[in-house]
């Protein structure tokens, strides 16, 4: 009865919260800067024990080659819950685990969502109908950049694949919360051996997208900034340390973005 009933409970939910997706629900919750100790007590969740009992504690940011880390390191699937997320609903197991996240130039990543919107999702990972009805119109570069534009910075308004990585990664004073920080050129033997440290073992690249040859025109890559800046400078910190680090945890976004304007 539980498993015939919790489908239609998880539709009429999501269908008050205006989000197309249950664990949206909590994402939006998550979001809510007042009466956020109320909120943990009426709305807790409960790690999956095998998240919990897993060495790091991987934030998936969609589009960014997570999918094969994910799977190695969970038999459960804790989806692209945020930094935010886990700080309102379990804060200790957040506080004490080790955090992982990969990162991506905005541009590809941008570029390959595009493709993976025309193509209805990816190898594995199909896109939600909710979120296609939606977008069933999208299908030139400049219709979607119409189509986030149009959200105004509420990105529960789109799909996960289209919001920004730092949305991920970051908490409800939007300072980084992860403490190790990779770019996805750099998840080769560097990153194999800094899994294999932490008990993951060498893991197979899934959920493929069928990618096409594109660029952007000046203009749409100018529109993309502006959606994407803190991505843009969060990748550019990144990237000038290196490919990898474990010094931003608690930087605030704003500082890097200052950082990158007056460079």
């Amino acid at each position: 009865m539980k498993a015939m009933l919790n489908p239609l409970i998880e539709r009429v939910a999501s269908r008050v919260f205006a989000v197309d997706q249950y664990a949206d629900i909590f994402e939006k919750i998550a979001h809510l800067h007042h009466a956020r100790p109320m909120l943990r007590r009426l709305c807790r969740r409960q790690l999956p024990d095998d998240v919990a009992a897993a060495p790091l504690l991987f934030i998936h940011v969609p589009k960014n080659g997570g999918t094969s880390i994910k799977q190695a390191l969970y038999v459960s699937d804790p989806g692209h819950a945020t930094v935010r997320f886990y700080d309102l609903f379990v804060p200790e197991h957040l506080a004490r685990m080790p955090t992982m996240a990969i990162l991506r130039d905005p541009v590809d990543r941008f570029l390959s969502g595009f493709d993976f919107l025309l193509n209805g999702g990816g190898s594995d990972v199909r896109i939600l109908p909710q979120a296609m009805q939606r977008m069933a119109g999208i299908r030139t570069i400049d219709a979607l950049l119409d189509f986030l534009e149009g959200a105004a910075g509420d990105w529960l308004k789109v799909d996960t694949f289209v919001r920004p990585q730092s949305w991920y990664v970051t908490d409800i004073e939007e300072r980084i919360r992860i403490r190790h920080l990779w770019l996805i050129e750099e998840t080769g033997d560097a990153m194999a051996t800094f899994l294999a440290g932490h008990g993951v073992a060498a893991v197979p690249h899934t959920n493929r997208t069928a990618r096409q040859n594109r660029t952007l025109t000046p203009d749409q890559r100018q529109r993309l900034q502006r959606l994407y800046g803190d991505d843009f400078a969060l990748y550019a910190r990144v990237k000038a340390l290196g490919g990898y680090t474990d010094a931003l945890w608690g930087v605030p976004l704003g500082a890097l973005a200052s950082a990158l304007s007056s460079d």
